[in-house]
Order: structure tokens, then C-alpha cells, then sequence
């Protein structure tokens, strides 16, 4: 069956996770990834520790269904190379310090002059504008400066990283954004465009009404914890064998959570009659909730306050998770076979497509494991010229 992005020929100069990720993103729907590695060490991430029997978890985690070769872009017969390559792909995904592409002789206006249809991707801390461009970038910082680490945390602890690359995710998540619209415009008028999605601006993207709420109330969002400004109760709350999530949005809700509480009568209560005043007294609200569920299993939690409509769920482990029907059911830990690491699970795909469902169809490759056939294939090189580029350390 074929796939969204059939038929696409994506040119990725990345390495790590950002840019991967995006590369990642447009294979699993079908695109053809080349993902362009240095000769010899290739992706940094491959030897990013936890190893699994000598491979990065980490590589093996953000690029499967790619092809890999080699190339050494701070050669010029790399360059050129690159060029040739450019020529007849649809997109380009990279996510160097923004400057470093055109040092190479292979940014934006380079490509563009021979392809006209080119799209180029990049993906960078700060983005390719504005005083901090040249700047550096990871995922704490970006994490840091976009505000999302200052509200993140318990009310009097220091500021918390999330648990993930929360920034690097999302710069690839917008990346994409911009890369399929960028394609679909390429449908109408046949002309590519440079997308530049950066780390910093996917966090400040995301931070919800934290802006508005300060520009027109004065108020500075401030860490606390699992609670929001606006619902209560809305926290993590310890059971016997463990912690459940529970979230009560409404009136409505409150009705049916108190009527399990086996606590009628807190519903007309003053204090807990509505939103705000539930909030106002949040912490007897959170009180009364955490007493009941003290007593409790996390299952029998969950059994009895979704059987009443009330929204709550366990806080898993990556053990219990992977377990989960729901889980198994939308295939979101699917299992891969690599011929190194062995059996593994990774992330599932989303979102799902009803004619045209994404699908993991080869595991991350091997450093260099395309190169004959993307050379070869797609540039008719001859033996002899890929033997002489590995001597020279070009590929």
C-alpha cells in the first residue's frame, strides 16, 4: 500500500535528535531519508551511552526507515556531491549552527539555484534570525530561555528540565509542520522555500496562556507541580502501590467525584461549589482526595472513578506502559528486530492515517549501509570512483 509522502526524497544533513527526528518523521509516512553521516564516526548519536551491544539507544530510537550513507561535507568534492544529490531530491532537513551550510556551499541559496523546488529544513536552537542565531543550542537551554523550565517544578523546589527533549521534540514537530506546508505550496506553484523552525521558539510556541495572562493580568505563571491555576483537583495523588492522575474540569465532574468519595454532601459545600472556590481551597481539596485515594489500589482508582466518568489514570513506568492494552492495541511500543541490538521496542507512530497508515519498515541502519546504493543507484558512480572516494575519506 502506498504511503503519504511516496515517492519524496528527503536529503538530511543532521545528527542527534531535532533533525533526525524530523527525517524520522517524514520516513515512517513514506518518504525515502538519506540521512547524510561522517565518515567513519557518523552520527554523534550512535555512540551516545546507553549503549545497546555497542549501538546508541538514542540513534536507534529517532531513524528507522532511512537509508544511511556517508559524505563528507567539509571536502568540496563532498559538496558537490551533496549538490548532485540536492539536484533530485524534494527536501533538504539539517540542523547545523545556522551559517554553517553556506560555509559548505550547500545552503538555501546554493540549492535553490539549482533546484528550484528544493525545500530546505532547518532546524537550530535560536533560528536563522535575531541576535542569538550564531549561538549554540540544546534542548535545556532552549527549555530554559522559552520559559517552559521556570513553571516547571514543585512550588518551592528549583526550576525542572521535563523528563524528554521536550525542546528538541518539538522544534522537530514544527520543523515538519513547516516542511509538509512548504510541500503543499510546492504542489500549487512548483516553488521550494527555506523553513526555519528553532528550539527556543517550538517551547515558547507551546506555553498556552502564559503570555496573554501576564501582558493583561500581571500574573507570572509560577511552578505548582502537577496542579494548573484553574481546576482543582488536578494532581498526582499516592495510592498504596502507587501514584494516579486525576483531573475534575467540572461541576458536573465534581458531582459524580464526590458521590464515589462517598461524600455527597461536598458538592452544595461553599467552599467546593465551584471551580474558583474548589481552587481557592485547593489544598483541603487535594487533602480530601488524597485521603481517599491512600487507601486504595491504583487500579481500583481507576476502575471505580471511570466506571463514573470521572477522568483519572495511573502514572506509568515505561514497564507498566508498554504493557497496556490501550497501548499495545494502538501498536504505540512497537517491536523492531535490529541486526546488532537485537529485539527492541520503540515509540509507535502517530498520528494514524486510514488510507495511507505509516509503518516501520526497516530498522536504523548501519553506518554507510546505502552508500552503493544511493551512489551507484542514483548517481550511476562506478566502482572505481566509490573506491577511490572511501580512500580519500570522502565517503
Amino acid at each position: 500500500m502506498s504511503k503519504a509522502l511516496s515517492g519524496i526524497r528527503v536529503l538530511g544533513a543532521t545528527r542527534m535528535l531535532a533533525g533526525p527526528y524530523v527525517e524520522m518523521l517524514l520516513a515512517d509516512m513514506g518518504a525515502e531519508v538519506l540521512h547524510v553521516e561522517l565518515p567513519g564516526g557518523g552520527d554523534d548519536s550512535r555512540h551516545f551511552a546507553p549503549l545497546i551491544n555497542g549501538e546508541g539507544s538514542c540513534f536507534l530510537a529517532s531513524n528507522r526507515n532511512k537509508k544511511s550513507i556517508t559524505l563528507n561535507l567539509r571536502t568540496p568534492e563532498g559538496q558537490e556531491i551533496f549538490r548532485d544529490l540536492a539536484k533530485i531530491s524534494d527536501i533538504v532537513v539539517e540542523n547545523n549552527r545556522p551559517g554553517t551550510m553556506d560555509k559548505w556551499n550547500i545552503g538555501y541559496e546554493h540549492l535553490r539555484e539549482i533546484n528550484t523546488g528544493i525545500i530546505m529544513t532547518s532546524v537550530s536552537g535560536f533560528g536563522q534570525t535575531g541576535p542569538y542565531s550564531k549561538r549554540p543550542g540544546l534542548d535545556i537551554v532552549a527549555q530554559a530561555m522559552g520559559g517552559m523550565m521556570f513553571m516547571t517544578g514543585e512550588k518551592d523546589g528549583p526550576p525542572v528540565r521535563t523528563g524528554n527533549a521536550m525542546g528538541d521534540f518539538l522544534g522537530g514537530l514544527y520543523a515538519t509542520y513547516g516542511t509538509l506546508s512548504a510541500l503543499y505550496y510546492r504542489e500549487k506553484t512548483g516553488l521550494g522555500q527555506h523553513v526555519d523552525a528553532a528550539l527556543l521558539d517550538s517551547i515558547i510556541a507551546v506555553l498556552e496562556n502564559v503570555i496573554p495572562n501576564y501582558v493583561g493580568l500581571g500574573r507570572i505563571t509560577e511552578r505548582m507541580g502537577s496542579r494548573i491555576p484553574g481546576i482543582a483537583p488536578y494532581n498526582c495523588y499516592l495510592a498504596k502501590d502507587g501514584y494516579v492522575a486525576i483531573g475534575v474540569s467540572s461541576n458536573a465532574l465534581w458531582k459524580r467525584f464526590v458521590e464515589v468519595l462517598g461524600r455527597p454532601e461536598l458538592y452544595d459545600d461553599p467552599k467546593f461549589n465551584s471551580p474558583s472556590k474548589r481552587v481557592e481551597n485547593v489544598e483541603e481539596v487535594d487533602s480530601i482526595t488524597q485521603n481517599w485515594v491512600a487507601e486504595k489500589n491504583v487500579n481500583d482508582v481507576v476502575e471505580l472513578l471511570n466506571e463514573a466518568g470521572v477522568i483519572c489514570g495511573p502514572v506509568y513506568s515505561v514497564d507498566q506502559l508498554i504493557n497496556d492494552p490501550h497501548v499495545k492495541a494502538r501498536n504505540m511500543a512497537p517491536e523492531i528486530e535490529h541486526p546488532i541490538a537485537g529485539k527492541l521496542r520503540v515509540s509507535g507512530i502517530t498520528p494514524k492515517l486510514s488510507l495511507t497508515p505509516a509503518g516501520i519498515e526497516t530498522p536504523p541502519p548501519s553506518l554507510g549501509q546505502h552508500n552503493e546504493e544511493v551512489y551507484k543507484g542514483l548517481l550511476n558512480f562506478s566502482d572505481e570512483r566509490l573506491k577511490l572516494l572511501a580512500e580519500r575519506g570522502i565517503i
